[in-house]
């Protein structure tokens, strides 16, 4: 999957570096020598999209840049629970057969999975040093956590798995790609022994403190500490420190371990699971390539010098440390749970767009392909605002709104829809998304205005890409998000890009370019289309009113264009 997610990025890069090429003298063009000039006037027209909801029945949560963990019920979406499982190869360090020295014993078998979280400051503490009870002061590390969803406290075991993930499809050179529903159907092997429970898993901001004492040569324990980050951090019991002992140690030099292909066959996995828990919500994101199991385990050591015993003979063993860390790696696999036909029960109303991440839904935008109707001379007829009239039942002399678009002589400035939330359907505003995302349902890239957006920055995602896809906005007139579609609509009426059909959807982070395969609901769309990483691994929901009769008029999906054009057109 590295591969795969390499080759995205790397297409993804040639896509942009292209299209600002091709589009930077079209927008000059169209721009110039206009302002001022007593021959042109400013006006608006607004066209009305055609939109409609897109649900999914699964999507590929493999390669994903972050993973999901826990379960979330979503208050803006009907109280739907979703619940995130996963299910990860593990890796030996460099791929190499590892060797330990003569006499190894497991001590102890850790996991490590770091929350995200930030350092909100410092302060002095006093803690014991030493068996005496003796004090110190040291310095402790205050944290928040960072993408934890929810306070619940929900059920997490954790198993190894005896399901193989394959790495290619039968008798192809792809990559084999997996999806969100996935793990439900891999059966028994992935919980092939249970090797922890933790019936209240919540999440903590407080740092880890790892405690080891050492005794001195009067006899006393000191005591010192190290102190990590906020994680998920498990010290296994002893039996699977022995079925590790096993597993590992005693396998020293076998075929199991000569390469990674026969390692990942032989050890198959480690998988993460959440029970699903109603109207409960506990979602933690996780980067994967910062976890880790480590194995601690012991030797002797001879040493010179040395008389542990006071026997005055001074070559003496001496125990050693040492560890081997594994990690999550290679095959990654989300597992994403709704409720059966929840998503599909929710989006059956037109009145409204349902954007829903994970494995949910999206919107699809289909601009201009409307008719509108013309007199029998070929002219255009318009509504009392200007605008011209659409018709579901064209003749023959009837054109689409592209191509009367097409034949005004418009100097485009600004084309944005604003896309209000229904706040009747929404009643929770701490969890509306604060992103949405707009892409070319057959492709999946990105649209032209991305790359020339200023505000783009990879360190901030909340703020990055503002300008085009701007945040959740509120105002008077209700909760919004605002899209600019200027450079794409020049592009589409210069005929250097194809007017195709466009995706809406949620975003966890607008920075994550590149799209994913999913399988929809519709059998018409059974070869599939794109949906973004970005949507994939959002979890929260929000509900658009769209452009029908019904809708208020003021919170109607429409697509706002200004334009110049000369006064004796």
């Amino acid at each position: 999957m590295k591969l795969n997610s390499f080759l995205i990025k790397i297409s993804a890069i040639v896509v942009v570096i292209f299209t600002i090429v091709s589009c930077d003298d079209d927008f000059n063009a169209v721009g110039s020598e206009v302002l001022g000039d007593i021959n042109f006037e400013d006006l608006h027209y607004s066209a009305t999209p055609v939109i409609t909801n897109k649900v999914f029945d699964r999507v590929q949560t493999s390669g994903l840049p972050v993973n999901l963990l826990g379960v979330y019920t979503d208050p803006n979406f009907e109280n739907v629970t979703t619940t995130y499982s996963i299910l990860s190869q593990v890796g030996l360090p460099g791929n190499v057969s590892p060797s330990y020295p003569d006499g190894a014993q497991l001590k102890s078998v850790v996991l490590n999975l770091p929350y995200f979280s930030r350092s909100i400051g410092t302060e002095e503490v006093e803690v014991i040093s030493n068996s005496n009870d003796d004090t110190v002061v040291e310095i402790k590390t205050n944290y928040e956590l960072d993408s934890i969803y929810g306070n619940d406290e929900i059920r997490l075991s954790i198993y190894k798995s005896n399901y193989f993930l394959a790495d290619f499809d039968p008798g192809s050179e792809q990559r084999k790609v997996y999806y969100s529903n996935d793990i439900a159907s891999f059966g028994s092997e992935i919980e092939d022994l249970l090797l922890y429970t933790k019936e209240d898993f919540k999440p903590s901001s407080e740092e880890v403190v790892i405690e080891t004492g050492e005794v001195d040569n009067d006899g006393v324990t000191q005591f010192t500490r190290e102190r990590l980050s906020p994680r998920l951090r498990v010290v296994f019991p002893e039996a699977v420190t022995t079925l590790f002992q096993s597993l590992f140690i005693d396998k020293e030099g076998d075929p199991e371990f000569s390469n990674a292909n026969n390692f990942r066959n032989f050890f198959r996995g480690i998988y993460f699971k959440v029970d699903p828990a109603d109207g409960k919500s506990n979602l933690v994101y996780f980067n994967m390539a910062n976890a880790n199991i480590t194995l601690n385990y012991t030797y002797d050591q001879q040493e010179t010098n040395v008389d542990l015993n006071e026997d005055g003979d001074t070559d003496d063993l001496v125990e050693q440390d040492g560890e081997l860390v594994l990690s999550f790696s290679n095959n990654i696999v989300n597992s994403i749970q709704n409720p059966v036909s929840s998503i599909e029960n929710i989006v059956d109303n037109n009145n409204n767009l349902y954007l829903k991440g994970g494995e949910g839904s999206y919107a699809v935008l289909d601009l201009f392909n409307r008719f509108v109707e013309t007199n029998a001379d070929g002219t255009i007829t318009l509504d009392q605002d200007g605008n011209p009239n659409y018709t579901e039942t064209p003749d023959l002399n009837d054109i689409t709104e592209l191509e009367f678009l097409r034949n005004q002589q418009w100097l485009i400035k600004d084309a944005t829809i604003k896309l209000y939330v229904n706040d009747t359907e929404t009643p929770n505003e701490d969890a509306e998304p604060e992103r949405i995302y707009i892409f070319n349902i057959e492709t999946g890239t990105i649209l032209i205005d991305y790359c020339f957006d200023p505000t783009l920055n990879t360190n901030q995602p909340i703020n990055s890409g503002i300008f085009h896809l701007g945040r959740l906005n509120r105002d008077d007139n209700g909760d919004f998000y605002q899209i600019k579609l200027t450079r794409h609509l020049i592009s589409i009426l210069d005929g250097d890009t194809d007017n195709v059909k466009l995706g809406i959807s949620v975003s966890q982070n607008i920075n994550v370019e590149a799209g994913q395969n999913c399988i929809p609901t519709s059998p018409a769309d059974a070869d599939g289309d794109f949906i973004p990483f970005s949507s994939i691994i959002s979890h929260e929901g929000t509900v658009i009113y769209g452009n029908t009769n019904n809708v208020p008029e003021s919170r109607s999906l429409k697509l706002d264009i200004f334009y110049t054009r000369s006064k004796d057109n």
